[in-house]
């Protein structure tokens, strides 16, 4: 007999979440980064790419994954000379503070 295999439901996406996720991208992007999004079996993180700077986030993530994974990037590599939003700039010092992924 065959077996049923349910699909999870994902979360609904919370549109404040994405607006962080998008300011974050475009933090990425001043810095000199080409963001891409994909599916895969990797969690994100940048790279160099035949002398392109690349930033790769995995698709399937949840949205608060997506935050920090970011967030502490931009920690590491650091982007003290952009204007970044006094919001913004705290979940990166949290992230960093928090230290999880490095």
């Amino acid at each position: 007999m065959a077996k049923l295999i349910k699909k999870v439901q994902k979360k609904p996406l919370d549109e404040n979440k994405e607006s962080i996720i998008s300011e974050l991208t475009e933090i990425l992007e001043k810095i000199g980064f080409t963001v891409r999004v994909e599916k895969g079996s990797f969690k994100g993180g940048f790279c160099i790419l035949n002398e392109q700077k690349l930033f790769l986030i995995n698709k399937n993530l949840e949205q608060d994954k997506k935050i920090s994974i970011i967030a502490q990037s931009i920690a590491l590599i650091g982007a003290d000379d952009i204007y970044i939003k006094p919001g913004i700039r705290e979940i990166i010092e949290n992230e960093k503070a928090d230290d999880k992924l490095f």
